[in-house]
């Protein structure tokens, strides 16, 4: 198992994919697969990922509804994803944190779920130009989560910290020496 993520996570990192061939290996990340998480549609700009969450028993609580852990986690990767491969295919090279995560459980979810993540046009380019002059960034998204029926179920925001390695790379830390 340990070896087959390391493989995915060595594919994803390697270079910047085509859109279906990286929701190809999305598809296949083991994480995704054992949390029920499947990527159905990535756009070509890498501006928009349609995920769904399906029902199973890995993924339900005493009650049958899904655990909030399960829904957090599915909606934590999907922004920050889309900006590192967006920037990966600008030259811009990023490092991309969650720095903080809120949700808002609105009814219980008993259904498969389905959400979708976007970052408009006038977001990206804000971001862009944030990254490439001073560097890093912090950016808010919204998310809702929807049940196949159309009921929201869930509701929240993302904070992600966002930093230009090219401008502002990483510090190497300095060693503690103690006396």
């Amino acid at each position: 198992m340990r070896l087959l993520i390391r493989w995915v996570w060595r594919r994803i990192h390697a270079k910047p994919y085509p859109p279906r061939k990286l929701l190809r290996l999305l598809r296949w990340y083991p994480p995704f697969l054992f949390q029920r998480v499947i990527p159905l549609a990535l756009s070509d700009d890498f501006l928009t990922v349609h995920v769904k969450v399906r029902r199973s028993l890995l993924t339900r609580n005493l009650w049958g509804s899904f655990f909030g852990g399960t829904i957090l986690s599915a909606v934590d990767p999907w922004f920050g994803l889309l900006l590192w491969q967006k920037c990966f295919h600008e030259g811009i090279p990023l490092e991309v944190w969650v720095e903080r995560m809120e949700i808002r459980f609105l009814r219980a979810g008993v259904q498969d779920l389905y959400f979708t993540c976007t970052i408009t046009p006038t977001q990206w380019e804000e971001i862009a130009h944030q990254l490439r002059v001073e560097g890093k960034l912090r950016y808010t998204f919204s998310y809702q989560i929807y049940e196949k029926g159309g009921e929201m179920c869930a509701e929240g925001t993302q904070v992600l910290y966002l930093r230009n390695l090219a401008r502002r790379p990483r510090q190497k830390p300095t060693p503690v020496l103690f006396s």
